[in-house]
């Protein structure tokens, strides 16, 4: 596992970013908003958490993985993968935290993620790093969409 932190200044206000998170948590919508996620099936749901499960496009392959996924609005968000195929390694996690500050929120992310199906000359500190980052920009350009 790679022990992942990062901090960003995101310029929208906490609740366009609740909605954002929100609309994760919706089996059809996460299609549109993070388009390497094949389909999403809801498995169970709580006030706070809900389980999914995915297929992900990892290089043209369809790999199946199962997602923990706790909300505790407006201050924390977690996911965590209870089973998987791939890409992430079971136990991944990555626990985010969320801030009102001038200009939008401030996030900080912490976790410990391994990619399950990296070959064994990529690193998987870039990698993990690399992959987050593609989903960031997704998430960016999908709450543009918001029109906050």
């Amino acid at each position: 596992m790679v022990v992942y932190e990062d901090e960003d200044l995101i310029a929208a206000p906490r609740h366009i970013l609740w909605r954002l998170l929100n609309d994760h948590l919706d089996d059809t919508k996460i299609l549109t908003i993070h388009p390497l996620i094949q389909s999403q099936k809801t498995v169970s749901r709580t006030d706070s958490e809900i389980v999914v499960d995915r297929v992900i496009d990892v290089r043209r392959k369809p790999l199946k993985s199962r997602w923990k996924i706790t909300h505790q609005p407006p201050e924390r968000a977690r996911w965590e993968i209870l089973e998987s195929e791939g890409p992430w390694t079971t136990g991944s996690y990555l626990d985010v935290r969320y801030e009102d500050v001038p200009g939008g929120t401030h996030l900080h992310a912490r976790g410990d993620l391994s990619i399950r199906v990296l070959p064994f000359f990529l690193s998987q500190k870039r990698t993990v790093a690399r992959v987050l980052n593609d989903v960031n920009t997704e998430d960016l350009s999908f709450i543009h969409r918001y029109r906050f």
